[in-house]
């Protein structure tokens, strides 16, 4: 009697030894269904690879191409030196001369009748264009229209109007360049022309951008403002 009893012990024993391997096993395979006492391991999954087609910037065709103006380099006037002249000797008696007043140096004027001023911004259509817009205005701050605007450089050579585009004002335009941001540098140029002029000579400086490549700084704003 006691030794069935004993047996039935060891065989109760070896049953719970059998469970808990069972359950250890059970909780290997559900941390790492590839572990190699898993009878029936999931299949591999695939990596997927997309290609992401690359945007082709689009071109637009040329409205009017200003006749170019040649670049004349102003020749720097000649260097005058005063000669000294000499230094009289003080009487005692001589009542002393108050020194003279410095004059107050004035800010050279533009050669160009149109200063601007440019700005890095998000694009109005959000980050999925890239290009440039602005306004034109007087010194005032009111719009003026009608002004062509020379947008040239990376395959693009296209003449805009102020006043196309009024959600930047009453004298807005603009001109797309891509549909995602891109680091470009030194790439495009800008330059307002003369409205009254039958030959369009341009107004202001040639204006050289630089893109950065961020959504935020995407969108080149340039303000030119009409002075003298």
């Amino acid at each position: 009697m006691q030794g069935r009893d004993r047996l039935f012990n060891s065989l109760t024993l070896l049953m719970l030894a059998l469970t808990m391997l069972t359950l250890i096993c059970y909780i290997a395979i559900a941390l790492n269904p590839y572990l190699p006492i898993n009878p029936f391991p999931p299949a591999p999954q695939m990596a997927v690879v997309t290609n992401t087609p690359t945007a082709t910037p689009l071109v637009l065709p040329a409205t009017w191409t200003p006749t170019p103006i040649p670049t004349i380099t102003p020749t720097p006037p000649a260097t005058f030196t005063a000669t000294p002249s000499a230094t009289p000797t003080p009487s005692p008696t001589a009542t002393p001369i108050p020194p003279t007043e410095t004059a107050t140096p004035r800010v050279t004027r533009s050669p160009y009748p149109f200063t601007y001023e440019i700005s890095y911004e998000t694009p109005y259509y959000g980050c999925n264009w890239m290009g440039i817009a602005g306004v034109v205005q007087d010194i005032d701050g009111n719009a003026l229209t009608g002004y062509p605007i020379h947008v040239w450089g990376g395959g693009i050579d296209v003449v805009v109007n102020s006043g196309d585009k009024q959600m930047y004002g009453d004298s807005g335009w603009e001109q797309f360049i891509n549909n995602q941001p891109q680091d470009l540098r030194g790439v495009f140029r800008v330059q307002i022309h003369s409205r009254d002029n039958p030959d369009h000579p341009p107004v202001s400086p040639e204006i050289i951008l630089d893109f950065e490549g961020f959504c935020s700084k995407s969108m080149a704003f340039i303000v030119f403002t009409k002075n003298h």
